[in-house]
């Protein structure tokens, strides 16, 4: 390959960067020696990277489309302004960037009801690039974890009733809501608590136990109006 070949596919806004990794990789001899010589793995990534790693953009792509196309197929009407156009093609990119990044096809479906869904209704852009944002960012067992809080009933413990709270690894002070640990115990605590202290973070759980108890920081936590928001966005009902 030519080096203004090169060039111009490093330059190229219409090639996805990992097609772009893919085609130049796979002309770079030094390079492709190098990865060949990783121990155990080495011809593996080889594989991947020059081979492979395009097929699997091609069947997220595929993956995308047909969601989208069966989406907006059962829409009453979907019309797109001219004012619209850039707007649809500025979040279709959004989209494109993030669906070639994940091997999930769950949050793959995630991402065309957010794009079908902006595009046949108010074309809310920045609403729907945040949702894009935490979607991209969080994982199946985040989402697992907002559909627990949001399915949870709510407590009728002293400090907390009325609202969806739940104890993280042991319901000393929430006695009437069994801990997260036990309906999702196939993880470490360690790692619950990470996945808890991120969406606490971005403000999709609330730690309940910092505001009303000293020392139950990430271990009494609840729903705020943002979990619904999100699960509505996605398709995914927060009643009970």
């Amino acid at each position: 390959m030519s080096e203004d070949r090169k060039r111009a596919i490093a330059q190229s806004k219409n090639i996805p960067i990992v097609t772009k990794a893919s085609l130049l990789y796979g002309d770079s001899t030094v390079t492709r020696a190098l990865i060949a010589a990783i121990p155990y793995c080495g011809g593996s990534l080889d594989l991947i990277l020059s081979q492979k790693g395009e097929k699997f953009v091609q069947q997220r792509m595929e993956t995308l489309i047909s969601e989208i196309s069966l989406r907006l197929d059962q829409v009453e009407s979907c019309i797109i302004k001219p004012e619209d156009e850039e707007g649809v093609y500025d979040l279709f990119q959004s989209v494109c960037e993030k669906v070639i990044r994940t091997k999930s096809e769950n949050k793959i479906k995630h991402f065309a009801r957010l794009f079908s869904d902006c595009v046949s209704g108010e074309k809310e852009w920045d609403e729907t690039e945040a949702a894009l944002r935490l979607i991209s960012d969080f994982s199946e067992t985040h989402i697992m974890i907002l559909k627990i809080f949001a399915h949870a009933k709510p407590s009728e413990t002293d400090g907390f009733t009325g609202l969806k709270v739940i104890p993280l690894f042991d319901n000393s002070v929430i006695k009437d809501v069994e801990p997260l640990i036990e309906s999702l115990n196939y993880l470490s605590e360690a790692a619950l608590k990470m996945y808890c202290s991120e969406l606490v973070s971005k403000a999709l759980l609330a730690d309940e136990g910092a505001t009303r108890f000293v020392g139950e920081n990430i271990n009494i936590l609840g729903a705020t109006p943002l979990t619904g928001w999100l699960l509505d966005k996605i398709g995914v009902s927060a009643q009970s």
